[in-house]
């Protein structure tokens, strides 16, 4: 299938390189004019599937070729570009003339693509829908398992409903992509898909970049903001890590989902939305309930259709196609020499339990392809990468436990090394340890340990 191509029309050189560079990076084909006069002729003669249009030139204005292409190229969507800041009126204004969307510079990188995939999506015909085939080539979701096979069943089943879906299991097994799936395969695929990492936010940051705020609310808050509920309406919301959220911020999430209705920070307006949600946690919620750390009503709120992604311990299957696509990827993205594993480097990655799941496998597969010096990577070079990523691992590993927790630990083992050292005698156990021998006999009570245990 041919790649899609995009008109960059606008004076800065600087402008059209950057973006060049970044949508060819993504799997589209680009044309550069800085004179849209010759932008207008090159469509005359050439099939474009989008257009980025600047609007402030100085050969035409953009909005006056914005008026052009839909006259005369209806079927091609405009992204319009400006370098001052946002202005509504002149968002409204190319809205209305056409344009599928407004962007102002510096372009966000992240919204760029979005606005372009969302655009070129924007012209396949109405009621053609992805095959669960397509979406998972499109997403890169790579697999021979049974358990993938069924969650993605489970996946294009739940697409057609708009129950709230919850989404469990460790990080780093790609429940982000399970949700981009579901999305893709139900109804609301050509509007937006967000997503919002809950864990990463503090309350408050949480609830301005999920509901928006207005002018004033807060310190800092200049102007006013939608939030992403806003921003989804009509398409889905991913709420990644919700099990890192507060009460407090639970609660109003629940009214929101109850009512479909969202207010803005500051604001005493509730706008309506209509949002599929879709959230992922690595915590056992039901556990967290019984610590009152989280809501069992928001719980049965999200938790209407259930999936949980095993781990990529529990389907060795899935690695041997993962590591293929991953390092395929990885020579596409750094501009390397195309590299391949020899079978014994396979079998060795394929044997490594990955705690860090698929995500991990990726950074380590990247650096593979990166430090290569050959074509072949063989089983040496494999293991040496992971003994070298275990010990950066142990290196920066840090223990989350509460401090007392760890001392006790350490105590306890430091009693048991000196019963067995003394054959289960507490009087000398203690004197190696230098506490006296009733403290010693305390300690062993509180860790529940037994002198016959030793002998």
């Amino acid at each position: 299938m041919d790649k899609p191509t995009i008109l960059i029309v606008d004076d800065e050189e600087d402008f059209c390189t950057t973006v060049s560079e970044i949508l060819e990076h993504s799997g589209y084909k680009t044309v550069i004019k800085q004179n849209p006069i010759e932008a207008l002729e090159l469509m005359q003669v050439q099939t474009v599937e989008l257009v980025l249009l600047d609007i402030l030139m100085p050969q035409m204005d953009g909005r006056q070729v914005l008026t052009e292409i839909v006259q005369n190229h209806p079927e091609v969507p405009v992204i319009m570009i400006t370098g001052q800041a946002y202005n509504i009126p002149v968002a409204i204004e190319t809205a209305k003339k056409g344009s599928f969307s407004f962007l102002a510079k510096p372009i966000d990188l992240v919204q760029l693509k979005e606005s372009v995939k969302q655009a070129i999506e924007s012209k396949r015909p109405k009621g053609m829908s992805d095959t669960i085939e397509e979406v998972m080539k499109d997403l890169g979701i790579v697999s021979a398992s049974k358990a993938i096979e069924q969650i993605m069943g489970m996946a294009e089943k739940v697409a057609k409903t708009t129950v709230s879906v919850l989404i469990t299991g460790e990080s780093g097994v790609g429940k982000e992509m399970i949700a981009k799936a579901i999305h893709r395969l139900s109804e609301r695929r050509e509007l937006p898909f967000v997503s919002v990492d809950c864990g990463t936010l503090t309350e408050t940051l949480l609830e301005s970049e999920l509901f928006g705020h207005v002018k004033g609310s807060f310190t800092g808050a200049h102007t006013d903001k939608k939030g992403l509920f806003e921003i989804a309406d009509g398409g889905t919301i991913f709420l990644d890590e919700i099990g890192n959220t507060s009460v407090t911020f639970q609660q109003k999430l629940l009214h929101v989902l109850n009512n479909g209705k969202v207010r803005r920070v500051g604001d005493t307006q509730e706008r309506d939305v209509d949002v599929r949600v879709i959230s992922a946690t690595n915590k056992y919620l039901p556990e967290l309930i019984q610590h009152g750390e989280f809501r069992d009503d928001l719980y049965f709120r999200l938790n209407k259709f259930a999936i949980h992604v095993p781990p990529l311990r529990e389907r060795s299957e899935d690695i041997p196609p993962l590591v293929h696509h991953l390092l395929s990827n990885a020579c596409r993205e750094h501009t390397l020499q195309n590299h391949f594993f020899s079978p014994a480097a396979l079998e060795l990655l394929t044997k490594q339990e990955w705690r860090g799941n698929v995500r991990e496998l990726d950074s380590v597969v990247t650096k593979l392809a990166i430090f290569a010096e050959s074509e072949e990577i063989d089983v040496h070079t494999v293991a040496h990468a992971l003994k070298a990523e275990l010990q950066n691992q142990r290196a920066y590993q840090i223990d989350k436990r509460p401090l007392m927790d760890q001392v006790e630990e350490f105590e306890k083992k430091l009693i048991i090394e000196a019963l067995r050292a003394n054959n289960g005698n507490q009087t000398r156990a203690a004197e190696q340890l230098g506490v006296e021998r009733t403290n010693f006999v305390k300690k062993m009570r509180k860790h529940n340990l037994h002198k016959d245990d030793f002998i």
